[in-house]
């Protein structure tokens, strides 16, 4: 199998870095909007999000497997699956629309008052445009034509940027300025795609759906449901239980804030595995030493590179508050952005391991792995936030995340399979070694000198350069066949 190095990088940059131009942007401006905004804002917006969440990965019905499956298999005749698909999931968002209003009226009236008609109007509207992002992704990553989504991702981006400024500077409308941004970006992204997925490729929704379509589509993506949910649970459902304990909805904001910032690492993160998921999909399917050997560098490199980079952000994370927050009230989030960003290492081994089940369509053996981690935040955010409050809930998704990524090796016919590439048992325990590692000193330096910080940086940084030099020179095969891995 042939492995394009520049092509590899050269996506993840587009992927990475280009449709997020829009974030550090965000980042930017954030100095700008923050003295207009407060812990409350932040405690609304996270409730109204997790309620939103739930909508959104019921929308999809885990529509994600059938489009790049029936890619593969149907190489000259997917579209009508994919319209199909995407018809559903309209559908899907009309009726959770409606679900969503009634549930915002009935628990959310008191903190949003009669904002609650523009808070359900623009998160609706919202839900029922969503799924051409799903569509719009899932096209350009397939057929490797990365440079149209970035460019899109940017404007629309950007445009949302500008927008918050105008509605929370401005026009001082807090929250709900996050909130108006919501629809509109959606819109955008409607227009930029029409001709060429509408008119060209004939990929728009269709609603005269056939029961045979609709049954193999829900076969495949049903199963992924309880695992999307299971995401949710471990993304957002702590807001709802702290809200459900009584927490104080400033100390909510203090926790939506702190993991809204430690959710920027999904730039890093999804853009490696977008760019890498045409190599992933053909590599995993293959059986030759080439693809072999691709997917053993792979995991060792993209693993480490985002545990690595993940570990500096977290070492900075309270200069990057000081620098970003002009308001002492959301200068204090940053433990918990550490916390829960260093949760996110674990991340990339999870993605790794649920590659070949969703190649052999086993959604539900995917399903497995989420909801034992979110069973166990769950029980760990119930027991403990009555007592702890806001670091109950930081330790269930610390603790959960690290389930999340592990949990893969309970499956034996994919730890079997992964055996092929390195000894994946070994390795996950030296990942969990040396991201737990990475987490106590992030977390333990957090208040340390600038000094101290850029010391730290620098060797590390100047270690990744020794061991890519190492890598580059072919002698790694020494230190991993004393690993054992």
């Amino acid at each position: 199998m042939k492995f394009s190095k520049k092509k590899i990088i050269k996506d993840t940059l587009i992927y990475t870095i280009l449709p997020k131009i829009s974030v550090f942007a965000h980042l930017l401006v954030m100095p700008i909007i923050s003295p207009y905004l407060s812990l409350n804002d932040y405690g609304i917006y996270g409730l109204l999000v997790a309620y939103l969440s739930v909508w959104q990965i019921l929308i999809t019905l885990g529509q994600n497997i059938v489009l790049q499956n029936s890619f593969f298999e149907q190489r000259d005749n997917y579209a009508p699956t994919w319209r199909s698909s995407f018809g559903l999931m309209i559908l899907g968002g009309v009726i959770c629309s409606l679900i969503f209003t009634a549930i915002i009226y009935f628990t959310m009236l008191d903190k949003i008052g009669s904002n609650w008609i523009w808070v359900c109007l623009m998160m609706g509207f919202n839900l029922i445009l969503c799924p051409i992002e799903t569509i719009a992704v899932n096209y350009y990553v397939l057929h490797e034509k990365s440079f149209p989504y970035a460019i899109c991702s940017t404007i629309v981006g950007c445009i949302a940027v500008l927008l918050n400024l105008i509605t929370i500077k401005y026009l001082k409308l807090g929250f709900l300025g996050w909130i108006i941004v919501l629809p509109v970006s959606t819109l955008i992204m409607y227009l930029y795609y029409a001709k060429r997925l509408f008119i060209e490729e004939k990929l728009y929704p269709s609603f005269r759906l056939k029961y045979t379509v609709i049954k193999e589509s829900l076969k495949v993506g049903l199963p992924l449901v309880p695992h999307q949910l299971s995401l949710y649970m471990l993304g957002t459902s702590n807001r709802l239980l702290l809200e459900y304990s009584k927490t104080p909805l400033a100390q909510i904001g203090y926790y939506s804030q702190g993991y809204n910032m430690a959710a920027y690492s999904n730039v890093l993160i999804s853009g490696i595995f977008q760019s890498l998921s045409r190599q992933l999909q053909e590599g995993f399917r293959s059986e030759t030493e080439s693809a072999r050997v691709l997917i053993r560098k792979l995991i060792i490199s993209v693993t480490l590179l985002i545990t690595g980079t993940l570990f500096i952000a977290c070492l900075w994370m309270k200069e990057a508050f000081l620098f970003l927050f002009r308001n002492p009230e959301l200068q204090k989030a940053y433990p918990a952005t550490i916390i829960i960003m260093s949760a996110y290492m674990y991340w990339s081994v999870y993605s790794f391991f649920v590659y070949p089940l969703s190649i052999k369509k086993q959604t539900f053996a995917i399903s497995k792995i989420s909801m034992l981690a979110a069973a166990v935040n769950l029980v760990i955010s119930i027991i403990l936030i009555p007592y702890l409050g806001v670091m109950a809930a930081l330790i269930a998704t610390y603790v959960s995340y690290v389930i999340f990524g592990f949990a893969g090796l309970l499956n034996k016919e994919n730890r079997d399979l992964f055996n092929k590439y390195l000894n994946i048992t070994k390795f996950c325990l030296v990942m969990l070694a040396i991201n737990a590692i990475a987490f106590l000193v992030a977390y333990y330096l957090m208040d340390t000198a600038i000094f101290s910080k850029i010391v730290i940086t620098s060797a590390l940084l100047i270690g990744i350069l020794i061991v890519y030099v190492v890598y580059r020179k072919g002698l790694t095969g020494k230190f991993r066949n004393k690993l054992n891995i």
